[in-house]
């Protein structure tokens, strides 16, 4: 029995760091999956099907190069509300983009330089415009969902 005894507590001791490394593992495999719930869609009909479906606005990013994660200054690094607005990244290499830049309301992406921010409803008002992602404290002050009236 005290044979058994010994292959018994060194058997629990080698599993113990197993077991933490497991949980490690673990832990950091579900922030990876929770980060990756926000993304930047490139799909303009998806984007405003999905702010009309659950009631979010639009938050459209015009950049130099395409945004695919949460990753450098003008993609939204840092901001942690984005995952309130349905996220939608246009480049200048788009077909998207030649129809925003025809259209008025987009005057702006002519004249000035990028990034440009803008904040959209589902209907493709515009609810606010900057030349930067909005700061935490604005991002809050800002509507989340669409007022109905």
């Amino acid at each position: 029995m005290q044979k058994y005894s010994r292959v018994f507590y060194l058997v629990g001791f080698l599993s113990m760091p197993l077991f933490i490394l497991l949980l490690v593992f673990g832990y950091i495999k579900i922030n990876q999956m929770a980060s990756e719930e926000i993304h930047w869609g490139h799909n303009q009909s998806f984007a405003f099907g999905q702010a009309s479906r659950e009631g979010k606005l639009i938050l459209l990013a015009v950049t130099k190069s395409r945004c695919e994660m949460l990753k450098g200054l003008e993609c939204g690094e840092g901001k942690p509300d984005l995952g309130t607005y349905v996220l939608l990244n246009f480049t200048p290499r788009d077909n998207e983009f030649q129809t925003l830049i025809l259209d008025d309301r987009f005057a702006s992406l002519k004249k000035e330089a990028l990034p440009q921010y803008f904040l959209l409803n589902s209907t493709g008002e515009i609810r606010h415009a900057s030349n930067q992602l909005p700061s935490v404290e604005e991002m809050q002050k800002l509507p989340k969902k669409e007022s109905t009236p």
